[in-house]
């Protein structure tokens, strides 16, 4: 129960409060005992949400879009890899002293390392955004061999060169014969436009692990055309959850509870729906 001494943690974004985050954290407070609390607000001025947190004493706070770049500005030091991301997403208050994280990237690689491990693997990463980025450089970091393909060929070419990988105009994929992963990170597929994949689901063969980021719907076109020929499959649920446990940790210092955490995910997702 929430008193004088709960710790406040928080997501901002436009729009946040459909978010699954609070439901998700909150449960894990509440399986381990914790006195702290999750919840969401829309601020017009990310500076004034900032300084207001500091001034709370907040245990720290999740942003979103459209604040994963602009956070920037506002921290006190950056985890490397979030820097070179360009984005942050998890924000810990240390006595005073903001330090931003990206976990986004650990959740996908903690997605995948379900299926199948990453080293050596051929991956083809379709979506060169913020998503698209952090999962690229924790890719790179586990030691698989990335190809990035966008429909905007500059931003490919721009991650590709971060990384030090190669890149392909999404148009002139013909064949996946090269890649044993599939990766979407793009918004193809999501919630209202359904009916949209990122690339060709003919092309696919059984062999392939194909991750679909997108969790609204959480089994998109793209992900039931996979299994229909035979692939693993990961949906987005399975990165959502997995960013979520690595935040957590952050927050309070303890391991997610795994189970409590996903129950409550999954549960308000019915609800949803």
């Amino acid at each position: 129960m929430m008193g004088g001494k709960t710790r406040l943690v928080c997501l901002l974004g436009k729009p946040a409060r459909h978010s699954l985050s609070p439901r998700m954290h909150n449960a894990g407070y509440g399986a381990l005992g914790l006195d702290f609390v999750y919840l969401a607000f829309e601020p017009k001025d990310l500076e004034k949400a900032v300084d207001g947190l500091k001034e709370l004493e907040a245990a720290g706070f999740n942003v979103t879009m459209p604040f994963k770049s602009q956070i920037l500005k506002h921290l006190d030091s950056i985890d490397p890899i979030a820097k070179k991301i360009g984005a942050v997403n998890t924000v810990v208050n240390r006595n005073g002293k903001l330090k931003g994280y990206n976990t986004d990237g650990p959740g996908a690689i903690a997605a995948i390392k379900k299926v199948t491990e990453i080293k050596g693997k051929r991956v083809l990463l379709i979506g060169a955004g913020g998503a698209g980025r952090a999962i690229g450089f924790y890719l790179k970091r586990s030691g698989a061999k990335t190809t990035i393909a966008d429909r905007t060929h500059f931003k490919a070419e721009k991650l590709a060169g971060a990384l030090r990988a190669k890149n392909i105009g999404i148009e002139k994929i013909d064949n996946l014969a090269d890649f044993d992963i599939i990766i979407n990170a793009s918004p193809s597929g999501m919630h209202p436009n359904t009916g949209e994949t990122p690339l060709s689901p003919q092309l696919l063969e059984s062999r392939h692990i194909v991750f679909d980021i997108v969790y609204d719907p959480p089994e998109t076109k793209f992900l039931s055309e996979a299994k229909a020929k035979g692939c693993v499959t990961i949906n987005g649920l399975e990165m959502l959850l997995g960013q979520g446990f690595e935040g957590f940790r952050l927050f309070t210092g303890r391991d997610a509870p795994r189970n409590a955490m996903e129950k409550a995910v999954t549960e308000a997702f019915a609800s949803k729906h």
